[in-house]
């Protein structure tokens, strides 16, 4: 996904967000250069992944969060926050999965 003028007002995550802004069991929406993604906060452990779901670009950050998977709040297809995997139809392409680096705050 490009960013285009509505992903253009994310924001950058490469220039970091404060922890406090990822509590436990939320999402921020942001990206990293043109692509989507979207930071969780699960048991204490941060994850990025590709904010759009592999089936229909649905935005999953405005999914659900339900243990280590994000939900897609169109047709349901869930992945795995730690590996990217679609472990739930209708999707079958796993989504994108990004390096967090968690420090001072």
């Amino acid at each position: 996904m490009t960013v285009d003028s509505e992903n253009a007002a994310l924001p950058d995550l490469t220039l970091g967000v404060p922890a406090a802004a990822v509590a436990e069991g939320r999402i921020v929406h942001g990206r990293v250069g043109e692509e989507e993604v979207m930071v969780a906060r699960v048991d204490g452990s941060l994850f990025a992944v590709g904010a759009r779901c592999t089936h229909y670009q649905g935005p999953l950050a405005e999914g659900l969060l339900v243990g280590q998977t994000v939900r897609c709040p169109w047709h349901h297809a869930r992945f795995c926050l730690r590996t990217g995997e679609a472990i739930g139809a209708p999707a079958i392409d796993p989504i994108s999965l990004w390096i967090v680096d968690e420090r001072d705050g």
